[in-house]
This record gives C-alpha cells, structure tokens and sequence, in this order.
C-alpha cells in the first residue's frame, strides 16, 4: 500500500502533496477526541441527569448539583495523567520515534472512554477521564512537534495550526451532540456524547499507516536512507525531488550543531534563552483564561441565567472555529509575532470589559448581552492570539537536537499552569469562596496585559523558515524584534528555499 502511495503522490496545492496530507489528516483525527471530549465535559457537567448520577444534593436550593471540590477534582486530577502521558511519550518518542506513540495513545484513550461510557459513580467517572487526558497529553507532546517536522517551511505554520483546528472542530460537534442530547431524560443525555468519543481513536489506529516516522528523528538515530525515504514519501509529488540532498542538508545542521542533546543543553548558551521563552508561550496558553473558557464555560453561563447556556456554547465554538481557519490563512502571512500581540491584546480587554461589568450590581438588557458578548468573543481571541498561535511558536522554537526534551518541560510548565487555574477557578466563581462571577475578568485580563508585554520582547519571528534556520537565527541572538528582516546565509537558509518551493541543490 505504501509502496503504491509513493509512486502515486500528488500535488494538491503547490507546498501539499497527498501523501503529507493524509499524514496530517491522520494526525488531526487523534485530535478530534481532545476537542470532543472537553467539549463534552463543559456541557453535561451542567446536565441534570449527570448532576443526580456524579454529585450531591445541595442543602440550600434541594437539588443535585456538581459541588465546587467535585468539579475541581473531575477538572483538575486528569492534568495529573496529562503530564505523565507528556512524560512517557517523550521518554518513548526520543528512543523508539514518532510513530509508536500515534499508535499507543489511541489506543490508551479507547480504555479512558470504555470506563467513562460505563462509570457507575463519581471515581470511576474521574478515572476514565484521567485515562482519556493521558491520551491528551501523549497527543499534546506529538501532534505539533511532529507536524512541524513533516511540512516544509512555507506551510509549517499553517499545518501546526490544525492541531487547534482540530481541537476546535471537534469541541463545536461536541457542543452540537450536547446541544440534542442535553433534552433527553436519563443518563443517556451524557452517555451517548462519551460514547461517540470512541470514533476518533479509533479512525487514527486504522489509518496510522499512512503517517511516516519523522525524517528529522530517523537522521538523529544515524537512518539516513530511511529518513531520505520518508521525506520522497512526503515530497515527492515534485518530479525528481532531491530527498537524499535535503536529508544531507538536515544531518549537516545536526552534525554542526553545538547542543547535543543533553538536558544541560537546554540552559547552555543560546538555549537558555530558547527555554526560557519556550516557557513563556506555554504558560500564555494556559494563564489567559483558557479553562475559563473550555472547561467552565458552560456551568458559567449557565449562572448568568441570560439565554440558553448549550446555546451560547453552540454559537461561541462556531465563533472560534472560524478563528482557527483564519489563524491557518493568516498565520503564514501576518507571521506569529503579529497575530498573538494585535490579538492578545483584544483578549485582555474583552476580559477587562467582562470584569467591569461584573461590578454592575443591577445590569441594564444592553450591559447583560455586552457580557455575553464579551464571554463568546474573548475566547476567540485567546484561540487566535495565544491557543492557536502559541501551539506554532511552540513547535518551531526548540533546538533541534533539543526537541524533545524541550517540548516535554514547554508542555509540563502549560499543564502545572493548567492545574493551577482550573483548581482554583470554582473556588474564584462560586460562594461561599471569592464567588467574582464576571469579575475573575479582571484577574486573567491583568495576565494577559503582562503577557502580551513579555510577547514582544521575547517572542522570534520564525514564519517562512526551515527548523535548522531558526536553530541559525537563535544561535546568532538576533533581537526578537528584528527577527522579520533577519537572513541567513548558512545550510539553514538553503533548507528554507527547500521548503518553500526552491528545489534547485
């Protein structure tokens, strides 16, 4: 089969051949289940049935209800399974490549939701969830990282961007199956949304052959003739592509390079910095309201009592869609730099705005949809300026000899960030604790004010340039700011016209 897909590789665009498409297509499906299944916890955490199945009676109002430590648990402990799946699959990936990994978290994610479909009670329903967010964050480790090493330089952005689109379009078919099935009486209101989570790991299993092993981590491991391989697979829909001369080219850059692999590296030299700021992006996609948005979403909504919370959730998971397809065809052009500062900034203020009129003690009709408004649209900024583009800052930044291992501490520092919101948020939102309701704007809105501030120091330019490039720029301390108009004159430069189009060796 394999043999037929390399003599019969297609240009579908003039950077995208078939066979790198459906290697992403492949990738993108184990991602739908990340996206569908939080999705689905927003909503039927809200849902009565799952409330009399998984909480307590709540002594002031008589009804079921989820209480403040019930969904910090069910929301919080799965990030302890996420950072040991981030850890095994680095651990594995680094010996044993890419591809494993696709083919053991699907198949992790088939037990979380076989538990969580049949859970009787509270633990096993927060078990099978732990078992499922494992699965994410092998997936989280995975996705971009080797997305990012399977397109070239011209669309690499583009292509990492799908992982949120990914995520995003699963979250609003989520939001539509929860939409129909939170009027269904019984626990099949829940059930049946958990249940369809079984079709995404279980599409990428069947399909993972057409994914090949990363051609940059078969150089690494002394393989050239199969990573040249791997690379015709991908590129060769171009008549006569020089496979053998870019796989020369990228194990020059490894053999050149001053990091060797070592964890000390990461905090050696120019490293140090790439670390550093491999840190900052990933505590910008946790630390500006994501959690707010995704897993309290709709329980949040819900307490404003102004329209439908499932409808609401609905018509913001279509809004941030259309986000994700435009980070896609715009992150390429407007570069990485410019997208998360003009949007991050639009993300602060929405959530400032939110703060304000949280102090609004008896809020008119306008100032009840302006906080509505700035509830939907506020997560469409954070998927654009940080959720989205951050996830390509971040697969592009590391050294490659240092991939990794760097992406392992980026993830972790996200999912410690991560744990720490989404623990305290309940305790933020609700009585008899800080009970903010719309004013915890003001706490994630003053995060991303200093965040975008640090952005545009810190964060490179890296649109358009091939990974070995980046390694060049970084290693000659070009100031974040003036990464747009920086050339390169090495082996990386040669990479870059590779990938975008320049063929000529």
């Amino acid at each position: 089969m394999l043999t037929f897909l390399r003599e019969h590789n297609y240009n579908v665009s003039k950077h995208i051949s078939s066979n790198l498409l459906m290697a992403i297509m492949v990738l993108c499906t184990s991602v739908l289940t990340f996206g569908f299944e939080t999705s689905i916890l927003s909503s039927i955490q809200a849902m009565d049935s799952f409330e009399r199945r998984f909480g307590d009676i709540n002594p002031v109002t008589g009804k079921y209800s989820m209480s403040a430590n019930k969904l910090a648990y069910l929301n919080s402990f799965p990030l302890i399974s996420y950072a040991i799946g981030v850890i095994v699959a680095a651990q594995i990936s680094e010996r044993r490549g890419r591809h494993v990994i696709l083919l053991i978290m699907n198949t992790i994610c088939i037990g979380g939701v076989c538990l969580s479909l049949f859970a009787k009670n509270y633990g096993q329903s927060l078990g099978g969830r732990m078992l499922i967010q494992t699965h994410v964050g092998m997936e989280a480790y995975l996705v971009p990282m080797f997305v990012a090493e399977l397109a070239p330089a011209a669309i690499r952005g583009s292509m990492v961007a799908t992982y949120a689109l990914s995520h995003i379009f699963a979250a609003f078919l989520g939001a539509i199956v929860t939409n129909f099935t939170s009027r269904i009486d019984g626990d099949a209101s829940w059930r049946i949304p958990v249940g369809l989570i079984m079709i995404f790991p279980v599409l990428a299993l069947a399909f993972s052959f057409l994914v090949p092993e990363s051609p940059r981590w078969l150089l690494r491991k002394g393989r050239f003739d199969e990573a040249a391989d791997s690379i015709y697979y991908l590129r060769g829909a171009v008549k006569e592509y020089p496979a053998e001369a870019e796989a020369q080219l990228i194990l020059e850059t490894i053999e050149n390079a001053a990091a060797q692999g070592r964890w000390r590296d990461l905090f050696r030299g120019t490293n140090t910095r790439r670390t550093w700021v491999g840190i900052l992006a990933a505590a910008s996609t946790q630390l500006t309201g994501q959690t707010f948005a995704s897993n309290y979403g709709t329980v949040f909504l819900k307490s404003l009592n102004i329209m439908d919370p499932f409808t609401a959730t609905l018509i913001k998971r279509s809004i941030i869609l259309v986000g994700c397809v435009f980070v896609i065809l715009f992150v390429e052009r407007l570069g990485r730099r410019r997208l998360s500062l003009i949007v991050g900034s639009l993300c602060g203020t929405s959530l400032l705005v939110m703060g304000g009129l949280g102090t609004v003690a008896s809020r008119s009709t306008v100032e009840n949809n302006t906080l509505l408004t700035m509830t939907i649209l506020f997560p469409v900024f954070y998927m654009v300026g940080f959720g989205s583009t951050m996830q390509v800052v971040k697969s592009e930044l590391p050294h490659t000899s240092l991939r990794d291992k760097s992406i392992m501490i980026q993830l972790n520092v996200a999912n410690a960030c991560n744990f720490l919101t989404t623990f305290t948020l309940p305790y933020l939102l609700e009585a008899p604790y800080a009970n903010l309701g719309p004013k915890v704007g003001f706490v994630y809105g003053s995060i991303c004010v200093v965040i975008v501030f640090l952005l545009f120091f810190f964060i490179p330019e890296m649109t358009k340039r091939s990974l070995e490039e980046i390694d060049e720029m970084m290693d000659a301390k070009v100031p974040a700011r003036r990464t747009r108009s920086w050339k390169s004159s090495g082996l990386g430069s040669k990479l870059t016209e590779l990938g975008n189009g320049n063929i000529r060796l």
